[in-house]
């Protein structure tokens, strides 16, 4: 069954784009196939519900029924195989 991923940055297209290279190569290597989009914080509510995880370039304060993480160890390589984990273990 594929999952959907939303990623979600400031703008919806730098750093959320960086963000998504490493999030396909997590999910090849875990073997799961998933719809992956690209939008801004802004746009996070229409995606709630409708998606299986929320990963997010900057901390979020909103009460989100999908699971949210904060993605920005894919960004600074600090604490990034806790963050896959997480990603992982919510996907599976």
């Amino acid at each position: 069954m594929e999952k959907t991923v939303v990623i979600a940055c400031g703008a919806g297209l730098a750093t959320s784009s960086m963000v998504r290279d490493k999030i396909e190569e997590v999910l090849s290597e875990n073997n799961i196939r998933a719809n992956i989009i690209q939008t801004t914080l802004n746009e996070l509510e229409g995606y709630d519900d409708k998606a299986d995880i929320f990963i997010t370039t900057m901390k979020i304060n909103s009460d989100y029924t999908t699971p949210v993480v904060h993605g920005s160890a894919f960004l600074t390589g600090i604490n990034e195989e806790t963050v896959i984990e997480q990603i992982v273990e919510i996907l599976k």
